[in-house]
């Protein structure tokens, strides 16, 4: 007998060790992963990063249910276990990792005042949306000669600065609160003046020059991607605006595009240190919220509100009552139901006695 125990025992242990998580596969775990990487990669490709939060919802979904149904190897319905690995998953996969890939993708900018230009990376990616918009709006001769160039990017950024601090200091703290970290609007007021007047001048010289190669087919001197883009709009300017200067306006969406390929740059350099600190501090914080979170606080709370709810509560006998009455109220319309079906038979029968000669 002892030894029919000690066997069983063993058979146990045996089919616990085997046990795998059957979401323990490459596409589940790639799945869980998802919305990490959609965050990691939201500054580049934002519909992209949003679109990757879905299959991580499917892989929640399934992981959830498959805790519930299942206790490793022995099948065991258990809601207290799926709530559990709910607020488990919702913590770490919805909450925490997420936003130390976003604390990471934060941190980069302020480093950038350790560069050359000593102005954060929000304040770069700022004059380079300046610069592409005075591309994009300002008159012909802003780009005839790098003095004109220069002296419209200066002016129009020292004024958009100037109204973004007398705004700053006007409007009220929600107000306030709201543009500083839920916009961009006040990204330009992160850094020094100066260096940001500076760094664009600098900008708009790099920018003039790449005009200038364009106007002369200096190919070498200008970015490939850039060049590219000219090549390709070239053709299409030249049909919208024939004998108009349509080498101008295609210059002027290749100089655009020199600047969509800066904002990229520093967009990249915050989506790698988003992803640079997911890998430094994902497993501290899964194990702290397993270890700690789960193990001393929400399992036994969880543990302990379900008892009283189930054997303590009044809601037990609250939805026991409620059964009955629906139970009774459809066998009411049950016998409502046979008494009119034996009525309209009974007059059937009655109508057929009364037809027959």
């Amino acid at each position: 007998m002892i030894s029919q125990i000690s066997s069983t025992d063993v058979n146990k242990k045996n089919m616990q060790e085997k046990y795998k998580d059957p979401l323990n596969k490459p596409l589940p775990v790639i799945m869980s992963y998802s919305n990490e990487i959609g965050t990691a990669i939201s500054e580049i490709a934002p519909k992209l990063g949003t679109a990757l939060w879905a299959p991580t919802f499917m892989y929640l979904g399934a992981d959830i249910y498959d805790k519930y149904k299942n206790d490793k190897d022995n099948y065991n319905p258990s809601g207290k276990r799926a709530l559990k690995r709910a607020i488990y998953q919702g913590l770490t996969s919805i909450v925490a990792l997420p936003a130390v890939i976003v604390a990471g993708q934060c941190i980069v900018s302020p480093l950038g005042k350790l560069g050359k230009s000593g102005i954060s990376g929000n304040a770069k990616e700022a004059v380079y949306k300046h610069i592409k918009n005075v591309i994009d709006q300002a008159h012909g001769s802003a780009l005839e000669n790098m003095t004109n160039f220069n002296n419209i990017i200066t002016e129009t950024l020292e004024n958009k600065i100037n109204v973004r601090n007398n705004e700053k200091r006007t409007i009220n703290f929600v107000k306030r609160f709201y543009n500083r970290y839920f916009t961009e609007r006040y990204d330009l007021l992160s850094s020094d003046k100066s260096k940001i007047i500076k760094f664009a001048q600098e900008n708009a010289q790099h920018t003039f020059k790449i005009k200038h190669a364009l106007k002369h087919g200096d190919e070498k001197k200008v970015p490939r991607k850039v060049l590219q883009k000219y090549k390709n709009i070239l053709p299409i300017m030249k049909e919208m605006y024939k004998d108009g200067d349509y080498a101008y306006q295609a210059t002027r969406n290749a100089l655009k595009e020199y600047q969509n390929s800066l904002i990229f740059k520093n967009k990249l350099l915050k989506t790698l240190g988003g992803i640079g600190t997911l890998l430094f501090l994902a497993t501290p914080i899964n194990t702290f919220v397993e270890k700690q979170l789960m193990k001393k606080y929400i399992s036994p709370g969880i543990d302990q509100i379900s008892n009283n709810f189930v054997n303590e509560s009044r809601m037990k006998s609250i939805f026991n009552d409620m059964k009955e009455r629906i139970t009774n109220h459809d066998d009411r319309n049950g016998q409502t139901s046979n008494l009119l079906q034996k009525s309209k038979i009974q007059h059937e029968s009655k109508s057929k006695a009364e037809g027959s000669p």
